[in-house]
């Protein structure tokens, strides 16, 4: 999943925060936004395993 988000400068004080090349979130620190990078990935790892097997399942 790390590859496919991205952190950039956004504007001259702002930092952005893609995901497969499309605009997710626009903050003011990169702290703000590596934190947004961790939430996604933490959540797509442990909750994506478990919504995937309930489809199988299903």
């Amino acid at each position: 999943m790390s590859d496919r988000l991205t952190i950039t400068k956004y504007g001259s004080r702002y930092w952005a925060v893609w995901i497969d090349g499309e605009l997710l979130a626009v903050t003011l620190y990169k702290k703000g936004a590596r934190a947004i990078t961790a939430a996604i990935t933490t959540l797509s790892t442990t909750h994506g395993k478990e919504v995937h097997h309930g489809i199988q399942a299903a």
